[in-house]
């Protein structure tokens, strides 16, 4: 590894290095070792960042070369780095092949034991991408077994998830053992066999599954899994269960995603309304912007409760609260429905109540002229809706109706002049404040 005079350009595969600027500081300087090292490094995560992967592999070449002048020392003291780089370059580079990642990563095993199962863990992840299951069952039935000095709680960690893939391995094996099985093959013994197998991966895979789940954590995609081997075994009250438990576990991190498994399974297999309606709750008050809540507007306003529908009301203000449904058609289409509903049937003061505390912010926010004009251009059916909905909540004469009205009079002229009659009758510029409206709400969403 050389250094040209006064700061030369690199070569191609990183055989030269630039200098370092002398430094003008009477700090003591560093070793050539570090300065070598600290450059080359900087010029791997340069062309990572560009994608050069050939220049970041010769790069990483010289890198390597550098550690093993060092010594015993030099090979030792950045273990991960090694592995963080090489993966990054090998699994990028245009011609590694599967059998170059799996020997690297089993070199690095050797160089950073206190790795070793978390370079494991990435070792299965690619194998499993790439079809390589026999060579994952390899690699966890090591990863299972490494033990090195005291258990520490990460490694502790570690090998719940090494348990967890090993888990799905074993339930990916039955999946398979199923389909052969449905080729209807006429030789019982070879039935009898599968069939043996089936139930050997079944235990292994639920037996696996229930003890990673007593174990706190996000574990979405090995409950899916878990999940659907109960389901697909005919034992949907267990399914329904675990999904609960998992869903409801105080010890679990936040989840949305778990309350939307147990809603999704539900629904599969026709749940009433009412306990639909009771899962998404939870769901709205942890995440209101949820896409599932425009279906649970809909359950709410299909019940024969007041407060269900006033909250399916309330529900879609706070879903039009976020910036990802400001474009979307089905949502503000009903919406549009919900508040000529409203109005009709006499429930004008549950629009006001919602419309007082955003009548600050929403006008700037949905109801611009260049807001107007942008979604004509893009969706005219989405503008006639919103310009329905701003008509309704700041009467006739708003900027955004006035715009689309305009827009829209010689293509939209039966349907904007029925909508412009409506609104001229049923708008909250014209209602008076209703009293009590914060006791109704509470009540409401009870």
């Amino acid at each position: 590894m050389a250094f040209e005079e006064g700061g030369g350009e690199e070569e191609e595969y990183g055989i030269t290095l630039p200098c370092m600027q002398k430094s003008i500081s009477r700090a003591r300087p560093r070793k050539s070792y570090h300065v070598s090292r600290d450059l080359c490094q900087q010029l791997i995560w340069k062309a990572v960042c560009k994608n050069e992967w050939e220049k970041a592999a010769g790069l990483f070449t010289s890198y390597l070369q550098i550690l093993m002048d060092r010594g015993k020392h030099g090979q030792t003291v950045t273990p991960e780095i090694i592995w963080r780089i090489g993966s990054e370059i090998l699994l990028n580079h245009p011609k590694s092949t599967n059998a170059d990642i799996n020997i690297f990563h089993e070199a690095m095993k050797n160089i950073g034991h206190k790795n070793y199962l978390r370079i494991s863990l990435e070792q299965v992840y690619h194998c499993l991408c790439n079809g390589q299951v026999d060579e994952a069952h390899r690699v966890l039935s090591l990863a299972q077994s490494w033990r090195s000095g005291l258990h520490s709680s990460e490694q502790k960690r570690l090998q719940k998830l090494i348990d967890a893939y090993r888990a799905v391995l074993n339930y990916r094996s039955w999946v398979d053992k199923g389909s052969a099985m449905s080729q209807n093959d006429p030789d019982h013994s070879a039935q009898s066999a599968s069939s043996h197998a089936m139930d050997s991966y079944y235990r292994q895979a639920t037996t696996s599954f229930q003890e990673i789940l007593n174990f706190p954590g996000v574990w979405d995609p090995f409950i899916l899994n878990y999940v659907d081997l109960l389901e697909s075994s005919g034992k949907n009250q267990e399914a329904e269960k675990v999904l609960t438990e998992y869903a409801n576990d105080p010890k679990n991190p936040a989840n949305p995603n778990a309350l939307v498994y147990l809603y999704e399974f539900m629904e599969r297999h026709a749940a009433s309304e009412e306990k639909l309606i009771e899962v998404l709750r939870v769901l709205n008050a942890k995440t209101p912007s949820h896409k599932l809540m425009l279906k649970f507007s809909k359950l709410l306003g299909n019940s024969d409760s007041e407060n269900n529908q006033k909250f399916s009301l309330h529900v879609l203000f706070d879903l039009l609260d976020f910036s990802g449904w400001k474009k979307d058609v089905k949502a503000w289409s009903y919406f549009a429905k919900k508040l000529r509903k409203a109005f009709r049937g006499d429930r004008s003061a549950w629009i006001l109540e919602e419309w007082q505390p955003r009548r600050s912010w929403w006008p700037s926010y949905h109801f611009t002229t260049y807001q107007a004009e942008n979604d004509w251009r893009d969706c005219e059916k989405l503008a006639v809706k919103k310009a329905s909905v701003a008509g309704m909540l700041q009467g006739p004469t708003c900027s955004y109706f006035t715009w689309i009205y305009k827009c829209g009079r010689k293509e939209r002229t039966t349907a904007l002049n029925r909508t412009k009659a409506f609104i001229r009758k049923n708008n909250c510029e014209i209602l008076p404040l209703p009293s009590g409206a914060d006791d109704v709400m509470e009540a409401a969403m009870g």
